[in-house]
């Protein structure tokens, strides 16, 4: 059986939506519809878990990096 978990804001924000004979359903889509609008150009704050973080890699690419140029370059050497 799989789970949901619901963020403490999204529930407020469920359960703000009015009270009448709503549906589950539609009090879920209103509110993340509700939500969106609010984050409608914001940045992204998404929370990164630990086990993630230590995927990081610290390699830094040149700003001048011609991707094009070196692949092209690849596959004239390889197939010439």
């Amino acid at each position: 059986m799989e789970t949901i978990s619901i963020k403490q804001s999204l529930l407020f924000t469920i359960d703000s939506i009015d009270d009448r004979d709503t549906g589950l359903l539609e009090k879920l889509v209103a509110a993340v519809r509700s939500i969106l609008q609010q984050n409608d150009g914001a940045s992204a704050t998404d929370e990164i878990t630990p086990y993630v973080d230590s995927m990081k890699v610290g390699m830094k690419l040149p700003a001048d990096l011609d991707i094009k140029a070196l692949r092209e370059e690849h596959i004239n050497e390889k197939y010439s």
